[in-house]
């Protein structure tokens, strides 16, 4: 908000925390809308690709198997006293966090939120244990049948490093070469320009606090499928034993610049406060990351990839045309 009207916006929050509406109206539409994109997402193939993926990697009972959307069926099933009723058990300054940035004193902040803090009832909440996935012991290959597909989507990876993990930056550095540096990668030298395979391909690093997944994505041509699945194999298979000296120049070179400028908007500054908190990451983290970056190895990320990237033991889905490239 513009900081003039903070005090203003201030009074909608605790309005929206304590007097919440629940407008029939707008739930009406929320589900409607709801409803809508899922059925949008049963002919993505780029989203039936995520789906299925999380289908595979967690396992169908595992809640992180599910679409955070729902089904059709339980989207039609909520109503609104079901809202009510997780509202009235789970919303509690207990387990909430505020996280401002500003032309703004933290005196200020607090005095701004002492009225929430005599209004708002505190509960017990209780927040269930998420459950980190189990690694593949090996490769297997998935195939999920979009007829007369032109393109198939492919979703390589595996159940990785959370971001509590002292590896996670680490990582994350390690792939730059790989594919998280777009033009910079290999994996977009070799599939899009000099095969020709893809507009456009990725590796990355994700996690959470309690876990975490690495995964190698990318739409290519149908008629490709193989080639491309098989190119990807072989750039893994070979990143460790071919990574140099130039690699890990390059690598340092956008870590450190991009570093620089990385927390220069509000956005940021809050994704920073976001990582402190949710991470409890120190105050100076970012400072941290850069000078472990200064201090890297060939032989560091040589050890990093060995350990983070085994083509044996991951999962290789594709989604696409079965009668012709299965």
């Amino acid at each position: 908000c513009l900081a003039k009207n903070y005090d203003a916006v201030i009074a909608l929050v605790k309005e929206i925390i304590l007097e919440p509406r629940w407008d029939a109206t707008e739930f009406d539409l929320l589900k409607q809308s709801t409803l809508s994109r899922l059925q949008r997402q049963q002919a993505n193939p780029n989203s039936i690709a995520a789906n299925q993926f999380a289908k595979i990697m967690y396992g169908e009972d595992h809640i992180l198997s599910n679409n955070n959307m729902g089904t059709s069926a339980s989207v039609k099933a909520i109503t609104i006293d079901d809202l009510k009723a997780y509202y009235d058990a789970n919303i509690s300054p207990s387990v909430t966090k505020f996280h401002i940035v500003g032309d703004i004193t933290s005196a200020k902040v607090k005095s701004s939120l002492a009225s929430l803090n005599d209004t708002w009832k505190v509960k017990d909440v209780n927040i269930p244990q998420v459950m980190a996935a189990q690694k593949p012991k090996a490769s297997k290959v998935y195939f999920y049948d979009v007829p007369n597909a032109k393109q198939s989507v492919l979703r390589f990876g595996t159940p990785s490093l959370s971001a509590t993990d002292t590896d996670y930056y680490a990582a994350q550095v390690m792939n730059y070469r790989l594919g998280g540096g777009s033009f910079a990668s290999q994996l977009t030298q070799q599939l899009r320009e000099g095969k020709g395979y893809t507009y456009g391909v990725g590796s990355r690093f994700s996690g959470g606090a309690t876990n975490g997944t690495f995964v190698i994505s990318s739409g290519v041509r149908s008629n490709v499928t193989y080639e491309a699945s098989s190119l990807v194999k072989g750039i893994l298979e070979n990143y460790s034993a071919e990574y140099n000296e130039n690699d890990l120049d390059v690598s340092k070179g956008y870590m450190i610049k991009s570093n620089a400028r990385a927390f220069e908007t509000m956005g940021s500054k809050l994704g920073m406060l976001n990582n402190i908190s949710n991470y409890n990451y120190p105050d100076n983290y970012a400072k941290l990351r850069e000078q472990s970056v200064k201090d890297m190895t060939v032989e560091d990320i040589k050890a990093l990839a060995n350990k983070y990237l085994n083509p044996d033991k991951m999962i290789y889905l594709v989604v696409g045309d079965a009668k012709t490239q299965l």
